[in-house]
């Protein structure tokens, strides 16, 4: 059965349960997002995507633009609703979890999975944050 219009609104005003609209949630995300804040974040550490290649088969990198970096997310944030799953690249990470559809951009990052450190008598793991 489809969702009404009426009953979409409902949803996506929380009147009425159910998974809210993706244009509901992009625009709510993209509202509170400071892509400009990224856009100089990038600027300042000469963060390059590629662009594909010319025809000499030259790879063509560069800084994104704005609107770029806009497309981009939304993208990605398109992807992660229609697939219920988190999606990276370029920086970005969106994601769908328990009913809430998310964008995040980091410089940095580090994992907590222990490191195995073999010698020829004992095995020790290591974590990045003991």
């Amino acid at each position: 059965m489809k969702t009404e219009i009426n009953d979409q609104y409902s949803i996506d005003n929380g009147y009425a349960p159910g998974k809210k609209s993706f244009e509901y949630l992009a625009k709510s995300i993209g509202e509170s997002f400071d892509f400009k804040l990224v856009h100089k974040a990038m600027l300042a550490v000469e963060w390059k995507w590629s662009f594909g290649t010319d025809k000499y088969g030259i790879e063509n990198y560069g800084i994104p633009t704005l609107d770029t970096i806009k497309q981009h997310a939304a993208r990605l944030l398109k992807e992660a609703y229609d697939k219920d799953c988190s999606i990276s690249t370029g920086g970005f990470s969106a994601g769908w979890d328990s009913g809430e559809l998310y964008l995040l951009f980091q410089l940095e990052s580090a994992s907590e999975q222990g490191i195995v450190i073999q010698d020829d008598d004992q095995t020790s793991t290591t974590r990045a944050n003991p």
